[in-house]
């Protein structure tokens, strides 16, 4: 197994599809790995692109596993908080909460 993959304990997937690109997508996908490395934890959260969702119009969103949470209509300024209140210290940020799916 790749070591990398051992000290991940998140993984963010960033809905990059034509519909959800073109709600600044990129601008929200950088603006978290700028607080993942202000919080010191860009080591531990990988983030990756990913094609259509199939929820279109309520982009840009950022689904979190293996937390099972989905976040919708996600901006640049919700970046901060979702680092800080649900990767940081475990508690989702309910009003930015689409959907959530329990393992």
């Amino acid at each position: 197994m790749n070591m990398r993959l051992k000290v991940l304990k998140k993984h963010l997937l960033f809905c990059c599809s034509e519909h959800c690109n073109n709600q600044d997508v990129e601008d929200v996908m950088q603006e978290f790995k700028e607080q993942l490395v202000e919080q010191g934890i860009n080591k531990t959260v990988k983030i990756n692109k990913t094609s259509c969702l199939g929820l279109c119009g309520n982009g840009p969103f950022v689904i979190v596993y293996p937390d099972g949470v989905w976040y919708y209509n996600v901006t640049t300024e919700d970046a901060a908080r979702i680092v800080e209140e649900h990767l940081v210290n475990g508690q989702p940020v309910e009003e930015l909460v689409m959907l959530k799916i329990e393992a």
